[in-house]
């Protein structure tokens, strides 16, 4: 017999201390600070401490809203960061706590496996150990290759070390959660699997919702005509990127599992729901790669539980035919949508073309293996921004944002591209606004070396695309910091109807010329008519509330690729190991998930699905993504064959 974790009090009383300091003290620094926010930060820490699995519940439900960085301008570390610290640290304290009273329960020695599934299971451990040491090993090399400086934690670029940490924070979350998570499940593996369930459906009922708001407010809708893609709170994708997509394709299985699990007729109806709009939201987003692994996962998902033995003994009548109208619905949904909407059709029959370009980018990318070290260890996290933009042949950045270096004020750098004229005005410095009736007049505080033209606009904006845009373009000569009175001309952005009353404003400024750039103090945008103020904005709280966003253009912050991007960074050793984990882990959770084990049959199709996505995707740059992913792989790996023992 054994405890369920083997820490001890005074290390877990000390991991939930650090934890929580850590947590209050991000929130004491953000730009958003206030008393209910205190207040709310306080309760899920007592919240996570008193009933641990709701804290599980509540971190994968609302991972993907836990991200307010278009608004604090926080790029590194970000609030799902510190929603993570708080749960994790009243988990920890929980831990203790029953410890101490001596209430942990006892659990039984898992059964003794086969040869088979014990030989997989030594794989397993020996590929998580060879992933953690090439996640050590790309890290440091990925600090030095950055420059070996303190990293700026809140805001660095991509082409800083602090991009090394936003990289590889995902898997130090994952150590940290590891054993918490054993410990959940060793307690009482019902609840575990509930809370895992239950979290990751309504997270994936929150993005539904989030999309479908989007939708509606910004483009409308039954607009399928437009090239608006959706892309609900994830907020990382101001660089592109398929943050949605990778966080569709592992969740959406557990809106069948939902399905298939309903013990009564609302709940089918509500799941049912909640698969119709989930259709409409793979569809808008106009993903061919999302689309594909939801139309394959979910066959595979079918054919998977047809043949689990909980399918076999399901004698509801009803249901059965219910769900045969409901399959036959869904896709006539998904081809009303699809051959309503000209944009769509156009991304599918442009497939072959993209294909091509992919195929040519990930070529351009093995182009930085110069070396037999990159070759096995990689150029090291983080890097693969700032050193492919770098090469001739690689796809060069369309802008740089940097702290100036001038005394005074403090005041950025904007830069556009270095070359390429083509990218001018695709990169630009932004920030959240809100819309005010009538015509505007911005105070734009700037200075530049050369000869210089700009674009200032004042737009309806959810994070990709310009809706409505009052604007203002001109010429900044050269010389020392001037106030540039600019009127904006454009429609009212204001005295909308509808759900368009809703739409938030973005102000931006742009560089429209390559080889320049503007150092920029700040902005007062006003009312034309009463010249009254109704933004201001400076650099006197660094960064806070200061974000960029480009437009159209994203190959330089990606590989497309998750496991072109692992050997680039961490090496063929790196994308080996994580190939062999996930190789290993697949297999002993699809044999597990017949042998009874059946709660694994949604985790199954969403790591199957997933796998097939990042052949397109990649997700090392998106930390909330890399977590989730990580962490089904840990319960895949920790959780099974502990069974609690019932005279504890």
């Amino acid at each position: 017999m054994s405890r369920s974790t083997p820490w001890p009090v005074a290390v877990q009383a000390l991991a939930a201390l650090t934890l929580w300091v850590l947590a209050f003290g991000l929130i004491g620094i953000h730009p958003m600070l206030s008393l209910p926010s205190v207040l709310v930060a306080a309760g899920v820490a007592i919240m996570s401490a008193v009933r641990p699995y709701w804290g599980l519940l509540t971190l994968l439900g609302l991972l993907p809203m836990a991200s307010l960085s278009i608004w604090s301008g926080w790029r590194v570390t970000d609030e799902f960061d510190v929603l993570l610290l708080l749960i994790l640290g009243g988990g920890y304290a929980h831990e203790a706590w029953m410890r101490m009273s001596h209430a942990l329960p006892r659990v039984a020695t898992p059964p003794k496996s086969s040869g088979m599934q014990s030989a997989v299971g030594g794989a397993v451990r020996w590929a998580w150990a060879a992933v953690l040491l090439t996640w050590a090993v790309s890290a440091w090399r990925g600090w030095f290759d950055a420059g070996a400086s303190a990293p700026d934690l809140l805001w660095d670029g991509y082409d800083s070390t602090g991009n090394v940490w936003r990289v590889a924070k995902s898997m130090v979350a994952l150590l940290l959660i590891a054993p918490w998570l054993q410990a959940l499940y060793c307690r009482s593996p019902p609840q575990a699997i509930r809370s895992l369930h239950g979290g990751l459906l309504i997270g994936l009922i929150l993005v539904c919702a989030l999309a479908v708001w989007e939708r509606a407010v910004y483009i409308g809708l039954w607009d399928l005509r437009s090239d608006y893609r959706t892309t609900a709170w994830f907020w990382e994708m101001h660089v592109g990127g398929g943050a949605i997509d990778v966080y569709l394709a592992l969740t959406a299985p557990f809106a069948w599992w939902a399905l298939w699990r309903a013990r009564t007729t609302w709940q089918w109806a509500l799941a049912a729901t909640l698969l119709a709009v989930l259709v409409y939201v793979v569809v808008t987003t106009y993903s061919r790669g999302l689309a594909g692994v939801f139309v394959g996962g979910s066959v595979v998902m079918w054919w998977l539980w047809r043949r689990v033995p909980q399918a076999r003994q399901d004698a509801l009548v009803w249901r059965k035919q219910a769900q045969r109208w409901l399959l036959a619905g869904l896709l006539a949904e998904a081809l009303c949508l699809v051959g309503a909407g000209q944009f769509a059709s156009d991304r599918l029959s442009n497939t072959s073309v993209d294909v091509q370009s992919r195929w040519a980018h990930w070529q351009s990318m093995y182009g930085l293996l110069k070396e037999p070290e990159d070759w096995w260890w990689g150029l090291g996290q983080g890097r693969l921004p700032a050193r492919h933009s770098a090469m001739v042949s690689g796809p060069a950045m369309p802008g740089y944002l940097s702290w100036s270096v001038e005394p005074g004020a403090p005041a950025v750098r904007l830069q556009g591209p270095k070359a390429s004229a083509e990218l001018a005005g695709r990169f630009a410095l932004a920030r959240r606004v809100s819309l005010a009736p009538g015509p505007h007049v911005v105070h734009l505080t700037v200075r530049a070396a050369a000869e210089t033209r700009l674009r200032f606009s004042l737009c309806e904006r959810h994070l990709l695309y310009e809706i409505r845009c009052q604007e203002a373009v001109g010429t900044l000569q050269p010389g020392p910091a001037q106030v540039l009175v600019w009127p904006l001309s454009g429609p009212e952005l204001d005295g909308q109807t509808g759900a368009a009353r809703f739409r938030e404003g973005m102000a931006s400024l742009t560089v429209m010329q390559a080889d320049r750039a503007v150092e920029v103090l700040g902005w007062d945008i006003r009312n034309a008519t009463n010249q009254g103020v109704l933004h201001h904005a400076d650099f006197s709280e660094g960064f806070n509330g200061w974000y960029f966003v480009t437009t159209g253009y994203f190959r330089p912050w990606h590989a497309d690729n998750l496991f072109m991007e692992l050997w680039v960074e961490r090496g063929l050793l790196g994308s080996v190991a994580h190939v062999i984990l996930m190789a290993c882990i697949l297999w002993q959770v699809c044999f597990r998930c017949f042998t009874g084990e059946t709660w694994l049959l949604p985790i199954l199709g969403g790591l199957v699905s997933c796998s097939v996505l990042l052949c397109v995707i990649s997700v090392t740059e998106l930390p909330r993504l890399s977590f989730l992913t990580g962490s089904l792989l840990l319960v895949s790996s920790l959780w099974g064959g502990v069974l609690r023992d019932r005279s504890a």
